[in-house]
């Protein structure tokens, strides 16, 4: 009898121990489903909020008109800082995807935007992986920009700025590619980067006013 009243023991001790351990899961599953909704959800409005405020459009003084300074970054920062780098280069993808298809129905500004995008996220997300700190941020804005300058002078010479010139039918692009790259690209892009940079700032204060308990729930 006393074995057997230990073996009833046992038993319902380790069947409590299992109900318990599958609570637990179930419960993990739930927090788990819940957030990755909530992370969808978040890269979704981001993304749509990316591409309401790259209507917003600030012109540069001395430069080209149709090189526009405006404030799409801060949702694709928001995403770096929130969620991760993947994340932040999804809503950059659906951002332009969607300019594309719904406003431009051309695809060179997009390409420009997407580069340049991948490049400065890309120059964040490896130096400041480890240390977030001002100077790290400084330092990977600055190689950002420098990569900006760099990569976008001969992207535009060789592809963008022909494709355009032949999509608009304007032959006063094609016929002048080196001095639109000297005097307006490569310029525009050394005060975009500098200005990413101060946007940055910006945004990470602002988000830094947001209770964690509602970051939280989207940080991954």
């Amino acid at each position: 009898m006393v074995e057997d009243k230990n073996y009833l023991f046992s038993y319902a001790s380790y069947s409590l121990n299992e109900y318990v351990f599958l609570c637990l899961e179930d419960g993990k599953e739930d927090i788990m489903y819940k957030q990755n909704t909530h992370t969808l959800v978040l890269t979704a409005l981001l993304a749509v909020l990316s591409l309401i405020l790259s209507l917003v459009k600030m012109a540069v003084p001395f430069i080209p008109p149709f090189l526009t300074l405006d404030l799409s970054f801060i949702p694709l920062f928001i995403g770096i800082l929130i969620l991760n780098y993947k994340h932040a280069l999804v809503i950059s993808l659906l951002k332009n995807v969607l300019h594309f298809a719904l406003i431009s129905h051309e695809p060179t500004g997009s390409i420009a935007n997407l580069v340049v995008e991948l490049i400065f996220l890309s120059s964040l997300a490896y130096f400041c992986k480890k240390n977030d700190s001002k100077f790290s941020v400084i330092v990977a804005g600055l190689i950002g920009t420098a990569l900006m300058v760099i990569f976008m002078a001969f992207l535009n010479y060789f592809i963008l700025l022909p494709m355009y010139g032949f999509i608009i039918d304007l032959k006063d692009i094609t016929n002048n590619l080196k001095a639109i790259v000297t005097y307006g690209i490569i310029p525009f892009n050394i005060i975009k980067g500098l200005f990413l940079i101060v946007l940055y700032f910006i945004t990470k204060a602002i988000l830094k006013k947001i209770p964690n308990s509602l970051i939280g729930k989207f940080k991954i």
